[in-house]
């Protein structure tokens, strides 16, 4: 009896220490006054965080795509406050990678030139990258990605194409080469800024 009672009151401590929390972050509006909160609670554990939630795919970004700015909410670890939202670009493309550390450009040229020629002629771009990228990619797909992600080079060149275009993309300075398919129009997307606080007392 003694010790269900012992926990019984862990268990309301911890649920007003979790609701004491969530009182005081639906008062803070701005990052100005985030930062002076966790200058006046330097004993909490928090961390500062962005996401976004339409191109990621793990389960907490899904539930991240019904909160609004200000928004306040816990989990069993965590006590979250919404600073922000913010409209961004979001691209995907399939790449193929050739090193310039290990061929000349000329062997990039060739074997460049021979890609385009195969996905011309009807050849898929996922064996073609199987085929000839000379990094870990498995088939290509860079996932989607937002600005400021990517190298500028590698950006700019994507943001002026369209869907299905293939190009060249050379970063010398890097000796980074590629063939680039792109797979998707460009989309705008909200990124979320906001901060996480551990539920538990130190």
């Amino acid at each position: 009896m003694k010790k269900t009672f012992v926990i019984a009151v862990c268990f309301l401590s911890l649920g007003l220490y979790a609701q004491n929390i969530q009182d005081q972050l639906k008062q803070i509006t701005t990052f100005e006054e985030a930062q002076k909160f966790i200058q006046e609670n330097q004993n909490f554990d928090i961390e500062f965080l962005s996401s976004i939630p339409e191109i990621e795919t793990d389960e907490f970004a899904k539930k991240l795509l019904t909160v609004k700015t200000g928004d306040v909410f816990s989990d069993t670890d965590f006590t979250y406050k919404i600073l922000s939202k913010r409209k961004i670009l979001a691209f995907r493309v399939s790449y193929i990678y050739l090193d310039g550390n290990t061929l000349s450009i000329k062997e990039i040229n060739k074997t460049r030139t021979k890609i385009l020629e195969e996905y011309k002629n009807g050849k898929s771009f996922i064996i073609l990258a199987k085929n000839h990228t000379m990094d870990s990619s498995n088939d290509g797909d860079l996932g989607w990605f937002t600005e400021g992600m990517m190298v500028p080079a590698f950006e700019s060149a994507i943001k002026s194409h369209k869907k299905n275009d293939v190009f060249k993309v050379d970063i010398p300075d890097k000796e980074w080469y590629y063939v680039v398919l792109k797979t998707f129009d460009d989309k705008e997307v909200e990124e979320l800024s906001f901060f996480k606080i551990r539920n538990s007392i130190n």
